[in-house]
């Protein structure tokens, strides 16, 4: 118990302005929004992206800008193979 104690007092002290960061960054100026709605996603609904698709990465950014939660209950969770290449697949074989 007294480690943890220690390490919570050491957490509280610690100084922000001690860290070494390069005042001339301007972060905001590097941050670009993007319009959700107008790319017609809409974070309230159930998004049937393949997990780790750029449709799915999207969709949970639109999410996470709305202070949505992140995933869905009915968001596609197959993470196996499946779409045109392999319904093309099929053709040839």
């Amino acid at each position: 118990m007294s480690n943890s104690i220690g390490v919570m007092d050491e957490v509280e002290d610690f100084d922000n302005d001690s860290l070494d960061l390069d005042e001339s960054l301007e972060l905001e100026e590097d941050v670009q929004e993007i319009d959700f709605e107008s790319l017609g996603i809409n974070p309230l609904t159930p998004t049937e992206a393949k997990p780790g698709s750029e449709e799915k990465v999207l969709m949970l950014a639109a999410r996470y800008a709305a202070g949505l939660p992140l995933w869905h209950n009915s968001d596609c969770y197959d993470h196996g193979p499946g779409g045109v290449m392999d319904e093309e697949l099929e053709e040839i074989f």
